[in-house]
């Protein structure tokens, strides 16, 4: 035997499911590039994927990764080229001459600056060669703020490079911005001009 309303208890169900799907696609389009990679509204930088800062490498400007399967395509080839290298969302499409390439600026983005701040201070960059590249540096011991035991830094031994340019090749940069209020990094690749 059929209920008397089945048929519109069926309809006000597709009706509401299409008024749910209509306010959800707004708040989906809200999310900035790269679309494919987490966001909180609330935290935009919590994911540290670079969305909360600009950067230019050579004074050429750093763009999204936009298209996820150029993005998968870019994270199935990294690990075979150095295992160190994270997700990277980020790239510079035209190559950097070697002098420039380790001129990095940064600055924060209109999402970002609620967040994490105007900046306080030169980005870290760190420098991944992807091609076999053995770039000249030196140990040092830096005291990294970040870590304290007793209130005090702990003091890390990090490869400080001795160099002013980059040979040609392949990179991936990490760049962390340090903003007054908080922080965000940047995984870059980027080509550096033969």
């Amino acid at each position: 035997m059929r209920a008397p309303f089945a048929g519109l208890h069926r309809a006000l169900m597709l009706a509401l499911a299409g008024v749910a799907t209509a306010l959800a696609l707004p708040a989906a389009a809200q999310v900035p590039s790269p679309s494919y990679a987490s966001f909180s509204e609330r935290l935009p930088c919590v994911h540290r994927i670079g969305r909360c800062f600009d950067a230019t490498i050579g004074g050429k400007p750093v763009e999204v990764i936009a298209d996820k399967a150029e993005f998968d395509k870019l994270k199935a080839l990294l690990p075979t080229l150095n295992s160190n290298v994270r997700d990277v969302h980020w790239i510079v499409r035209e190559p950097v001459p070697g002098a420039q390439a380790l001129d990095v600026a940064t600055r924060a983005t209109a999402l970002g600056l609620p967040h994490v701040g105007d900046e306080k201070e030169e980005p870290d960059v760190i420098v991944y060669a992807l091609d076999g590249r053995d770039l000249e540096s030196e140990s040092e011991l830096v005291a990294n703020s970040s870590v304290r035991i007793n209130g005090q830094p702990v003091v890390t031994q990090q490869e400080t490079l001795t160099q002013d340019f980059l040979p040609p090749g392949r990179y991936a940069f990490a760049i962390k911005y340090l903003g007054r209020k908080n922080w965000d990094r940047k995984w870059v690749f980027l080509t550096v001009a033969r």
